[in-house]
């Protein structure tokens, strides 16, 4: 019963602390929101680019376009020397006419391309059938990496094939087999630098901002203690230990994180759902996961957060009044 009653004791005397110092456990609240809301802002926004970098395709693709005088020979020729460069590379011939079909899948209706397949019907009513327009498109290497770091100079290596021609005058020459290529190497590469900035540049703030909210969390009990100076020198005298003098303002600082966690995780919620979802939508990011999927990770790392700063800073505000 005693336990119980000193529970309750050492919480209510915990509020007390926070509303005597309100302006001082106000700031202190806002400060450690302003710290969770980035943290749980740039992780949201990381892991947004890493759902929308999944979704794009062919990442690990390059296209190369053979060049229309290549003849049969050279381009299985050509096939085999990319298929060796190295382990973990393939290397698929996709025809013109595949590669029409292919556009016709991706696109659908949103490309006319009935003129490439067939004639048109405004041709056969008219009794006069014209044959169906050559395929404009070239002939194509679809080739699949699985080292990234070689890519690049696997794109390098596929430009620089070489086929023998004939020229106007007769005269065999050396001309580039491949005429095109078309890949995604540097959008990883890009894409790991940004997140590794947004994380550096996450870090560095949070750390700013968790030091200032430690310290005014230890100003706010502090002042506290020191407005009840007279009442914990009698509490002594009268033989409280120390651990009974001191853990109302341990539960101030664990009130004010818990205050401050609760607060962000609400406004973590509605900037994430009304506001960075817009960002990404806008910005052609695509559609990222509701928040619903993240809640409960966000809400462990603000609640850690919380009694983090609060437990830390009011504990070295005690130790350090108690020994003064």
């Amino acid at each position: 019963m005693k336990m119980i009653r000193n529970f309750f004791y050492l919480i209510g005397q915990g509020f007390v602390g926070v509303f005597r110092n309100s302006i001082m456990s106000t700031a202190s609240v806002l400060i450690l929101v302003c710290c969770m809301l980035i943290i749980g802002t740039f992780s949201l926004v990381i892991s947004g680019l890493n759902q929308s970098l999944e979704q794009v395709k062919d990442l690990n693709v390059i296209m190369a376009y053979i060049s229309a005088s290549a003849d049969e020979k050279e381009i299985a020729d050509m096939q085999k020397s990319i298929s060796e460069y190295s382990a973990g590379v393939t290397c698929v011939f996709v025809g013109k006419d595949e590669a029409l079909e292919r556009l016709r899948e991706d696109f659908g209706d949103d490309v006319y391309l009935a003129p490439y397949f067939e004639p048109s019907g405004e041709e056969e009513e008219s009794g006069v059938t014209h044959a169906t327009r050559a395929n404009p498109l070239p002939d194509s290497f679809e080739i699949t990496f699985e080292n990234d770091v070689q890519a690049e100079a696997l794109n390098n290596f596929v430009c620089n094939l070489k086929i023998e021609v004939m020229n106007p005058n007769g005269v065999r020459e050396t001309v580039p087999g491949i005429t095109d290529t078309r890949h995604r190497i540097g959008l990883v590469e890009k894409f790991s630098n940004a997140r590794k900035g947004m994380i550096v540049l996450a870090g560095l703030l949070m750390a700013v901002l968790l030091i200032v909210s430690l310290f005014v969390i230890m100003n706010t009990v502090r002042l506290g203690m020191f407005a009840r100076r007279e009442e914990i020198a009698v509490m002594r005298y009268v033989g409280a230990t120390k651990t009974f003098v001191v853990m109302p303002f341990i539960v101030e600082g664990i009130i004010i994180g818990l205050a401050a966690a609760v607060l962000a995780f609400i406004v973590q919620y509605y900037l994430y759902t009304y506001v960075i979802t817009d960002i990404a939508l806008n910005y052609g990011l695509g559609t990222l996961a509701p928040f619903g999927g993240f809640a409960k990770y966000i809400a462990a790392a603000f609640l850690g957060v919380g009694l983090f700063a609060g437990v830390i800073a009011s504990g070295i505000s005690v130790k350090r009044y108690l020994n003064a």
